[in-house]
């Protein structure tokens, strides 16, 4: 009966279909329609499949920036001639990431201590450490290092952020610092 009413898109009858390619095929015939006998090929059903990729795709782009924006760069303008540190906020609520980066002469490593306890601040492949005595070193590129994350430190209150220059007999001297406050609440 779907004849008659048009159908239900995807419910067709494959041998109501099949009589009715088979009748198609039989007028082309004598009327001798080339375009019509030489478009002899089952109908395509497009799927939309790709229609759904193409939105996943766009959505997953969406988040990657939004998602991204958190973790920009902390402004800091290079200085070859004097170390410094910058980070993203001197206030940081306990369970986030504490963002800095260094400036500084780039012919010496540095080690970051956190509270007087060298750390090693995560900025995926863009930064290399050497292990030292002193803590873990790393090398300024052009005067300035990537955007680095520690864990916050447990503890409310002040917290001592600095920068030390190794010498080239490996003593280690602050040559930066910078106090962040944690909160313990969001």
């Amino acid at each position: 009966m779907s004849f008659l009413f048009g159908g239900v898109r995807g419910r067709e009858d494959p041998e109501l279909a099949a009589g009715n390619r088979r009748t198609r095929l039989h007028y082309a015939r004598d009327v001798n329609d080339e375009r019509a006998l030489a478009d002899d090929r089952p109908a395509v059903h497009r799927s939309r499949h790709w229609t759904w990729l193409s939105v996943a795709v766009v959505v997953l782009a969406v988040l990657a920036v939004a998602g991204g924006r958190g973790a920009a760069d902390v402004p800091l303008t290079a200085d070859c001639r004097t170390a410094g540190i910058g980070v993203q906020t001197s206030a940081v609520t306990a369970g986030q990431p504490l963002r800095f980066r260094l400036t500084g002469p780039d012919d010496a490593p540095y080690v970051v201590t956190l509270d007087g306890e060298p750390v090693r601040g995560n900025a995926g492949s863009t930064v290399s450490y050497t292990e030292s005595p002193v803590g873990p070193q790393l090398e300024l590129r052009q005067c300035l290092s990537p955007t680095l994350t520690v864990a916050t430190p447990a503890g409310d209150g002040p917290h001592r952020l600095a920068a030390l220059r190794v010498g080239p007999d490996g003593s280690a001297r602050p040559v930066a610092e910078v106090v962040v406050t944690v909160s313990g609440t969001r």
